[in-house]
């Protein structure tokens, strides 16, 4: 029940964040809206980069070069009504002056001036708005009614830069006394499809059957085709002087404007720190003509907010499911994939919000982890500190994943114990270098201890020279008895090349012997609390496993299994049926097996035609027919002079002949030593 509430708490967090994410979207959080305005240029900069620009626009440019040669600027309004002519003579389509004329010149240069226009009847000059902060206009700059008359039109030259000054964006319709007034770029791209009127609605203006989206304040979101003389420019000097070839202007669209940095008619943009105006207005017609939109409309608002959503959900089910650490890389990857699916949106049109999901992703990993960081973990942490010393990282992992699977106050298990011990360790010791005898210890114990956690064993306890371990617990483990039993036929292997090793080191080897015993125990946490405690297995069945590797030198084998590991294993490995003993402080008799090899042994029918002769001499000795029981043992003696076992039953055997036992002889020994 306390698990379900943290969840739940943590659920509860994890929706808090995501509404909080939420609410700063709907109130465009200035501090927020500064990064997103940056991912904006990103995608421009990093990740798409420049764009073909549409060949049929071009710019005239009032450069360096064309003051050099015509004089310092302003100029006469002479030299404007020559690039009109130069222009029309060539075939331009439209020449649009990024340029007013708000006073007198004199009348005879203004009459030229307006003259040309009229000769061309394709000018558009540029009009300038003064704006209050509510957006209101409170004043215009025009041109002089002369030149205003005889040009095609007029159309504003504003810009409106974000808060950080950088162009994102085209005011492309300014209403004002009755009018409407469009932008240079918007009337470069009327000029191009020869239409005259647009219709200016909520979110878009419709120029003849090109529909522009306009975000929620009525801006265009500026599609920008890459750094400055994207499209070719001309030195108004060298149109006047007639060096730019007619064809290089035919059919175009041209926009005339200041490019040199003394007149300083520069832009910030997602591309570049210093774009001449003029291009930018350039930029606008392109996307207005090639329908190449960047979309922020009700539909991408939508997204944003499912996006929100499901960014943030999704964060807090990782989390709550993986440890925080592995689930980090995991969101990254998500981020990841949506960082580039965010582009993809964005080269198909499509401005979605990139920083407030993000943000709801990480805020929910942040919030939800620490909640869990803080609560939930901390009986992750008892698990690994328990168990991580002596079970094998993949058991630690599923008891961190699951801490109810392992009741730590106390259970009952089925379980498989082993209990090892080295031979005639004592005598070792005593006839070998202190220092030695260590180093040689911990080698063994070393191996001995990675082979149970590689068949995911746990490590009790280290006996001096012996260990203790089993499996089935902290974690239930349906084939504990078979695991324990292939790690004992492992730690075999590995001791016999441990004993190859000291041998050509001149090191005396050891041995060891094992006791194996399957049944029910007690598990949980032993000892005083806040003092010493640790998990372990006690009861009944842990007794007699230990007993079970004494008995284990009684019958002179080096493992030994009880009948309960045998009927559970009896299809997996091969084995010799010793006795049916009582142990010490036992009444009921166990049936006592030694463990001679898999059933994959190459030498299978050998030792299945050992045990199964065994087996009958054992059948013989119960029934009480001592001399053919005799002959059998007899037999494995003379075969094997150390088979010890055989060796016992050629002496009880030999005494009952001559001391017959009583008519309830269950044949069952009875073995007074632990």
């Amino acid at each position: 029940m306390a698990t379900q509430k943290k969840g739940f708490l943590s659920l509860l967090l994890a929706i808090l964040s995501v509404l909080f994410i939420l609410s700063l979207y709907f109130l465009q959080n200035p501090f927020i809206e500064a990064f997103e305005a940056k991912t904006y240029d990103l995608r421009f900069t990093t990740m798409r980069g420049p764009v073909k620009a549409d060949p049929n626009i071009s710019i005239i440019a009032i450069d360096e070069k064309s003051i050099a040669e015509i004089g310092r600027f302003p100029w006469t309004r002479t030299n404007y009504a020559k690039l009109i002519d130069a222009v029309a003579a060539a075939g331009a389509k439209a020449l649009i002056m990024d340029a007013f004329f708000p006073e007198k010149e004199n009348d005879k240069t203004d009459r030229e001036f307006a003259a040309a226009m009229a000769r061309a009847n394709n000018v558009t000059l540029a009009v300038a708005y003064d704006f209050n902060t509510d957006g209101s206009i409170k004043g215009v700059t025009k041109n002089i009614p002369i030149l205003d008359r005889e040009s095609s039109g007029s159309a504003h030259m504003n810009f409106q830069p974000d808060i950080d000054g950088i162009n994102r964006r085209n005011m492309l319709v300014v209403t004002h006394e009755g009018k409407q007034v469009p932008s240079l770029g918007l009337k470069g791209a009327m000029a191009a499809s020869d239409i005259k009127t647009i219709t200016r609605e909520d979110f878009a203006v419709v120029m003849g059957s090109t529909r522009i989206p306009l975000d929620s304040n009525g801006m265009m979101l500026i599609n920008h085709t890459g750094p400055p003389r994207s499209y070719p420019w001309y030195s108004f000097s060298d149109v006047i002087q007639g060096q730019v070839p007619p064809e290089k202007l035919k059919d175009k669209i041209i926009f005339m404007g200041a490019t040199a940095l003394g007149i300083y008619d520069m832009r910030v943009t997602s591309f570049h720190h210093n774009m001449p105006g003029v291009e930018v207005h350039a930029t606008i017609a392109d996307n207005i003509i090639n329908e190449r939109f960047i979309r922020q409309t009700g539909m991408e608002s939508v997204a944003d907010m499912g996006l929100i959503v499901i960014l943030g959900f999704l964060s807090y089910f990782i989390t709550a499911r993986m440890r925080l650490l592995t689930a980090l890389p995991l969101l990254l990857a998500i981020a990841a994939a949506f960082t580039w699916l965010n582009y993809i949106a964005f080269i198909s049109g499509h401005s979605i919000s990139m920083i407030y999901p993000l943000s709801s992703l990480f805020l929910s990993y942040t919030v939800s982890g620490g909640f869990k960081f803080i609560t939930l973990d901390r009986r992750s942490k008892e698990m690994r500190s328990i168990f991580s010393s002596y079970v094998s990282p993949k058991i630690v992992d599923q008891l961190v994943k699951d801490p109810s699977s392992a009741q730590i106050g106390g259970d009952t298990k089925e379980v498989t114990i082993l209990f090892s011990d080295i031979k005639g360790f004592t005598t070792y010791s005593e006839r070998n270098n202190p220092f030695k005898v260590v180093s040689t210890l911990n080698e063994y114990l070393a191996a001995m201890t990675k082979m149970i956690l590689k068949f995911d064993g746990t490590v009790d306890k280290f006996l001096g020279d012996g260990i203790m371990a089993y499996w089935g617990a902290p974690l239930a483990q349906e084939s504990h008895a078979e695991l324990a039993v292939s790690c004992v036929n492992a730690m075999v292997n590995q001791m016999k090349q441990l004993q190859k090793k000291w041998e050509k080191s001149g090191t005396p080897p050891l041995s060891f012997r094992v006791g194996i015993h399957s049944g029910e125990v007690i598990a949980g946490n032993i000892g005083a609390k806040g003092t010493k405690m640790e998990y372990t297995v006690i009861g009944d069945n842990v007794n007699l496993a230990a007993r079970l590797e004494g008995t284990a030198k009684f019958y002179g084998v080096d493992i030994l299994v009880s009948e309960n590991t045998f009927n559970l294993t009896k299809n997996k490995f091969i084995y010799r049926e010793l006795d049916r003993i009582r142990v010490v402080g036992k009444s009921i008799p166990v049936g006592i097996y030694e463990l001679l090899g898999p059933v994959y042994d190459s030498e299978k029918d050998k030792l299945e035609a050992i045990a199964n002769k065994f087996k009958e001499g054992l059948t013989l000795y119960r029934g009480k027919k001592w001399g053919k029981s005799l002959e059998i043992f007899e037999m494995f003696c003379k075969v094997n002079s150390d088979d010890r076992a055989s060796k016992l039953y050629v002496e009880r055997c030999q005494y009952f002949m001559k001391n017959p036992p009583a008519d309830d002889w269950d044949g069952v020994f009875d073995r007074g030593e632990k």
